[in-house]
């Protein structure tokens, strides 16, 4: 081939093209290719850093939460899971740096920044990327009704319960500081307990009907006992007039005249006929003597006459007192004012009726003498209506509608009866009852504060609202512990399907989220011999069967317990327990919603408790 040839097929040859078009295009594709990657690692980084701060900052204020502050223990909590998130390693970072602080609303405001090499951009003089985030956590309350079920028996006295009413100013604050939305409604109730409840309030208000309350209990009381007939006048007539001897005597006749002596021996006074039947009495009294000469003189006397055409017929006190089961009408005890009742019968008493009085009758009967009375006003507490013995409440048989949180009263059995403590009395190993001249003991009262409806509380941040300063200082502690009777209530009071559903569900278009905070400082403890919700267990044995001991009594209490709870979660309550001071039961566990089961060992940590639990209730979330 020649040489024009040569040349003129190299020119129509394309091969070659290509290594030119490579060598042309290397260095934008290195950019494409380096930028994707680069990017993909900002992305990256950006991302988990994100991540790492939001995480960081929802640490940071739940740590707020449990103490109400944020200082350089709840810093290291929110640097501690953000560095927990941000693994530098991955894209190589350095010059990471997190920071957080407290917002001027209660939440936590945190900023987050880090440097990564780039990869393959460096090549064109872009040797790193830098990032910085913002990342805010807060709390954001919604519609909710949250009942507070507090022990206020005699072991939480002094310190313990001005730091239960500070727990709960906690829990409020934190609660209002929550709030963004104006439209937002948070109501309390309350249920103090001891060994019953009090329901004052509720009746005084006419938010529970008072035909709720029986007109006659059955307590473990005392009647009187009267039989030995006495004959009271009950129509009677008296004259008065002076009678003069018929002839003239000596100084001493008259004398002896005036006492009936003379002028033969008599009587005085002189009685004529019966009780019942009628009766006539003389009685014959000093006159005058009027010397006439001679030691003889004018002699007269007084004489009273007594004519009774009548008598009534009342029995004397036999000194004996029965002590047993006994009907009492207390209907008048729900006036909450005082009503009289008998403490002493003196063994001259009588009535108009033979045979035994309850103490309420005694005072009111007509016609009675000797009776010592005094007054009570029923404060409000309440015995418990009609249960059933068992010590298995899982399910709850029929019979027990103490564990019924939804029904009304419709029966004497179904209702609640006044707690009448001077009217109960203790008779030692006695379980059917004695008769006895004795005067024995009448039980020792335990009335702790009245419960109280949900009532809409104002929300602005950092105040508290009067009626609930006034309402938690008048908690009382008193009394023994009984967690069945206070759930048992918290339940009742809170449920939608229930007596006081009008108040619960006032605005059924609202959406609440509902809670139930129960806070106690020990493990049940009832007591044989305590008057309480369930009488006086020792006899009345509504709870546990006759002759059950002190010891063996708690686990009866306790079924009822988990089963109130039960009941309440089944009405969609969360149920949040804390045991201040004392170890959380195996049925403080299984009463609480999941693991919403807390300790407290003192006020300090008792305070932190409320607030986190209302920082839970009101919602962590992340905000803009």
């Amino acid at each position: 081939m020649g040489t024009d040839k040569l040349f003129a097929a190299l020119g129509r040859d394309k091969g070659g093209n290509t290594l030119a078009i490579v060598a042309a295009s290397i260095i934008p594709l290195i950019a494409i290719v380096g930028g994707g990657v680069d990017t993909s690692r900002a992305y990256l980084t950006k991302t988990q850093l994100q991540n790492a701060c939001d995480a960081g900052v929802l640490a940071g204020r739940r740590a707020m939460a449990k103490t109400g502050e944020y200082e350089s223990d709840e810093r290291a909590k929110a640097a501690s899971m953000f560095n927990a998130n941000f693994d530098s390693r991955i894209v190589n970072a350095d010059q990471v740096l997190f920071t957080t602080q407290a917002g001027v609303d209660g939440d936590v405001l945190g900023t987050a920044s880090a440097r990564i090499p780039t990869v393959l951009m460096k090549i064109f003089g872009k040797t790193d990327l830098s990032f910085s985030v913002n990342c805010m956590a807060e709390l954001q309350i919604t519609n909710s009704d949250i009942m507070f079920v507090l022990d206020t028996t005699g072991s939480m006295a002094g310190t313990r319960i001005q730091g239960l009413r500070d727990a709960v100013k906690d829990f409020h604050k934190t609660i209002a500081s929550s709030v963004t939305d104006d439209e937002v409604r948070v109501r309390y109730g309350f249920v103090p307990y001891s060994m019953t409840v009090n329901a004052r309030r509720l009746l005084v208000n006419g938010e529970m009907p008072m035909d709720y309350i029986a007109d006659s209990v059955p307590y473990q009381s005392r009647r009187a006992y009267f039989e030995t007939p006495k004959y009271i006048p009950e129509d009677s007539h008296t004259k008065t007039e002076s009678e003069t001897y018929s002839s003239y005597t000596s100084r001493e006749d008259c004398k002896r005249y005036w006492n009936n002596d003379y002028p033969q021996n008599g009587r005085n006074p002189e009685t004529w006929g019966a009780p019942p039947g009628s009766t006539t009495e003389i009685t014959y009294s000093k006159g005058s003597w009027t010397h006439v000469g001679n030691g003889w003189g004018v002699c007269k006397r007084q004489k009273k006459t007594v004519t009774v055409d009548s008598y009534k017929t009342v029995y004397e006190s036999e000194s004996l007192w029965r002590y047993a089961q006994t009907d009492i009408d207390v209907s008048a005890l729900k006036s909450f004012g005082p009503v009289e009742f008998v403490t002493w019968v003196s063994s001259n008493a009588y009535t108009p009726t033979p045979g035994f009085h309850d103490i309420r009758s005694l005072a009111v009967m007509e016609g009675t003498s000797g009776l010592t009375k005094t007054g009570y006003t029923w404060e409000g507490c309440i015995e418990e209506r009609a249960t059933v013995v068992d010590e298995d409440m899982d399910p709850v048989p029929s019979g027990a509608t103490d564990l019924d949180i939804n029904s009304a009263p419709d029966s004497d059995e179904t209702r609640w009866k006044p707690y009448f403590a001077p009217a109960v009395f203790y008779r030692d190993n006695y379980y059917d009852g004695v008769d006895s001249s004795s005067t024995r003991s009448s039980v020792t009262s335990y009335c702790p504060a009245p419960m109280r409806l949900f009532q809409e509380v104002d929300l602005t941040p950092d105040q508290v609202p009067q009626w609930l300063e006034d309402y938690l200082d008048d908690l009382n502690a008193v009394g023994g512990t009984y967690h069945d009777i206070g759930m048992i209530w918290g339940g009742r009071l809170a449920s939608p399907n229930g007596i006081f559903a009008t108040t619960v569900n006032d605005e059924p278009d609202r959406s609440v989220s509902r809670h139930i905070i129960f806070m106690t400082d020990g493990e049940m403890a009832p007591e044989t011999n305590y008057y309480s919700a369930y009488g006086l267990e020792k006899y009345d044995n509504r709870v546990a069967p006759r002759y059950t001991n002190r010891d063996d009594l708690p686990p009866y209490h306790d079924a009822r317990f988990v089963a109130a709870c039960n009941a309440i979660k089944s009405e969609g309550y969360t149920v949040w327990v804390i045991g201040f001071g004392s170890s959380l039961t195996d049925e403080m566990k299984a009463c609480a919603t999941g693991h919403r089961a807390y300790f407290s060992s003192d006020v300090t940590e008792l305070r932190a408790t409320f607030r986190y639990i209302a920082s839970q209730v009101a919602d962590l979330r992340l905000g803009q």
